[in-house]
């Protein structure tokens, strides 16, 4: 059982982590869908508000690690074109998301976990011994 959570834990900090990096707005229906999801299972095993916290806490450090990165392109790219005019160009919005874009967001966010290794914080982890009784009261194990 503690390994479902600690699962369950570390799949929230990843799923946190991915829509912070990647900008993805939580009202999304697909990123709604898998956060509630997430709090469902983290409700049937009485960890809620620690996958809550770590959802929150890996979509903060995925928003910081995306602000530096677009920082450092930036920054790159002003050292490479100091003063190369650019044209304009037109950008279309999409109203709303179609479902195809949802299911390739989706594999986005499999791809990301695929290549991108995530070590959870030393505070989320600590948290998973006082999820388990102490040895020394289990009996007949």
């Amino acid at each position: 059982m503690t390994e479902e959570k600690k699962n369950l834990l570390k799949e929230a900090y990843q799923f946190g982590y991915f829509v912070g990096f990647r900008g993805h707005s939580e009202w999304a229906e697909w990123v709604r869908q898998k956060r509630e999801e997430l709090y469902q299972k983290a409700e049937e095993l009485g960890i809620y508000e620690l996958v809550k916290d770590a959802y929150r806490r890996g979509k903060e450090l995925g928003k910081r690690d995306r602000e530096e990165k677009l920082y450092e392109s930036l920054v790159a790219k002003v050292e490479r074109e100091e003063a190369k005019p650019r044209p304009k160009r037109a950008v279309s919005v999409a109203a709303s998301a179609r479902p195809e874009e949802s299911s390739e967001l989706e594999r986005e966010y499999v791809e990301f976990l695929q290549s991108t290794k995530l070590t959870m914080p030393p505070e989320l982890l600590d948290t998973l011994k006082h999820l388990e009784p102490p040895k020394m009261l289990r009996l007949g194990d």
